[in-house]
């Protein structure tokens, strides 16, 4: 009886890991850099997901505003006219979304001004991205309730 039901086990993983990848969640990815919005959409793409990209935060709110599935948004800190901190407000407040969100930055986090956003309850990567470590946070982002 065991193998089948360590049959069973391995097929709903299977079913699991097919039904992640068969339901695509859109993902914005907002950077002032232009070889990161690449990378990035790149390594998400390959990994199933549907990618957007903006290169600062008015090109953002505008994606989100004509697009009703975005389920994650990864937004750079630091930004020439407008922040992420700036972004999230724009999009809790005044688009009242709820889209969760990734920060990154060359910066330590603790250096991050939030504009009254608390920053420490959203996920955060320092950047140069690590490819491993951003497909693992927005696997896990994703995932969470």
């Amino acid at each position: 009886m065991e193998p089948v039901s360590k049959l069973f086990c391995q097929l709903l993983v299977c079913i699991g890991d097919c039904w992640r990848k068969k339901i695509p969640k859109e993902i914005l990815i907002v950077d002032d850099e232009e070889s990161i919005l690449e990378e990035t959409a790149e390594t998400l793409t390959d990994e199933g997901y549907e990618c957007l990209v903006a290169n600062n935060v008015g090109e953002a709110v505008e994606i989100i505003k004509s697009t009703t599935e975005i389920s994650l948004i990864l937004t750079d800190m630091q930004m020439p006219e407008e922040t992420g901190a700036d972004l999230i407000k724009i999009v809790q407040t005044a688009l009242g979304k709820n889209i969760k969100f990734i920060l990154m930055s060359g910066h330590a986090s603790a250096k991050i001004q939030g504009n009254g956003i608390d920053l420490r309850l959203f996920p955060f990567l320092r950047k140069p991205l690590n490819v491993e470590n951003l497909i693992e946070k927005v696997n896990s982002v994703l995932e969470s309730n």
